[in-house]
């Protein structure tokens, strides 16, 4: 949908210099588990790179992601985001 670089944009960590931060979070309307999505997303519309490392992780086996709320809010977000006026405005 989006012909991204990255590979997982929910898994791991994520951080961002000050010029991502004042330029591309105020931009996100998501502030639940799409947020991430949508940072990647226009940071890198924006031509910002985007480095994946990899890092230990342990899973929870008690996490209560209620995951079928997550995809509709993912589903939901991807498409709200792809036809925004946010993303379609930034040129690559």
């Amino acid at each position: 949908m989006f012909w991204n670089g990255f590979s997982d944009a929910q898994c791991g960590f994520k951080a961002v210099s000050a010029e991502v931060r004042s330029a591309v979070v105020p931009l996100i309307e998501n502030r639940n588990w799409f947020f991430d999505t949508e940072l990647l997303l226009l940071s890198e519309r924006r031509g910002y790179k985007i480095k994946e490392i990899p890092v230990g992780w342990i899973e929870d086996v008690e996490s209560k992601v209620k995951i079928f709320k997550t995809v509709y809010e993912d589903v939901s977000g991807l498409l709200r985001l792809r036809f925004s006026k946010a993303y379609r405005e930034i040129n690559k």
